[in-house]
């Protein structure tokens, strides 16, 4: 695989009247990015059946749909992400399906104090590293991105594209989110894709407000836009952003590239906490 096509979903958040115009909105969202955009692989944001009618969509309907979209469409679908029960609490769990039947899943390692506090939610144990067929992906739901270590061990094991949704319900939260997105594009060498959404919720306590403008991002190295952004949404507005990624120049860069971060780290005087054995271990 030398290029892939990629869209996220700014969702607009709402409170859906019932369950079939929620997924009537979904099915419309994602056969839209691959029908009228092409894209082959797909973000969608962090909680994004908040706005589901009285409660969370059921997980086995959830990934029965997604399958079906994916098989439907020939398309790789980073599913947001929604709560599981857990032995201990909730997990914030993130969903990834493939075209062929393919299932892989990654929960959230750093849970917010407010998820923490509000909802009893519990860190998952380890890094899924997803191949989907020619190039490795990762997933760093929302906070996730704000720790380093978290995504130099992906990208450590191989990772080329990570996948960020995200939710925040104000500017400085998708700010924090969307600056380190950025950082650890420059500091790995490697594509970020971040799903935010948008809008407001009245019936589920603690989601009123959502603001995002998703992003795809890149190195900051010859070849690439010199700002390293490949496309970036309208800043509190529901739409999709698309871009196509340019594979073989980012293996190139992390071969030869102006700067090479992780190659370049002093790992005699900082060790890596988590190292890419760690993380291919826990796929």
């Amino acid at each position: 695989m030398e290029r892939l096509r990629v869209a996220c979903v700014q969702w607009g958040h709402r409170d859906f009247s019932d369950a079939a115009d929620f997924w009537q909105e979904l099915e419309w969202q994602i056969r839209t990015a691959r029908v009228d955009y092409s894209a082959q692989l797909l973000i969608l944001p962090e909680y994004v059946a908040v706005g589901f009618p009285q409660g969370w969509p059921k997980e086995a309907e959830w990934l029965s749909r997604l399958a079906l979209l994916a098989s439907t469409l020939q398309l790789w679908i980073v599913g947001g992400s929604m709560p599981r029960v857990a032995e201990n609490g909730l997990r914030n769990r993130a969903w990834v399906i493939g075209p062929a039947g393919e299932s892989f899943f990654q929960d959230k390692l750093h849970i917010t104090p407010w998820e923490r506090d509000a909802w009893n939610m519990v860190g998952g144990d380890g890094l899924a590293l997803i191949d989907i067929g020619g190039c490795k992906i990762a997933v760093a739901i929302c906070y996730d991105v704000e720790f380093p270590e978290q995504i130099r061990a992906v990208a450590d094991a191989g990772a080329e594209i990570l996948c960020v949704p995200y939710c925040t319900d104000d500017w400085h939260g998708h700010h924090r989110v969307t600056r380190c997105a950025m950082a650890r594009a420059v500091e790995n060498t490697m594509y970020i894709a971040t799903a935010g959404g948008v809008g407001m919720i009245r019936a589920r306590g603690g989601f009123a407000h959502h603001q995002a403008q998703s992003v795809i991002a890149t190195p900051c190295d010859i070849g690439f836009p010199f700002e390293g952004v490949a496309a970036r949404a309208h800043a509190a507005q529901a739409g999709v952003i698309v871009a196509e990624l340019d594979l073989e120049l980012l293996r190139s860069r992390r071969q030869g590239g102006t700067v090479q971060p992780r190659q370049n780290l002093r790992r005699d005087l900082f060790p890596a906490s988590c190292s890419a054995g760690w993380a291919q271990k826990n796929c």
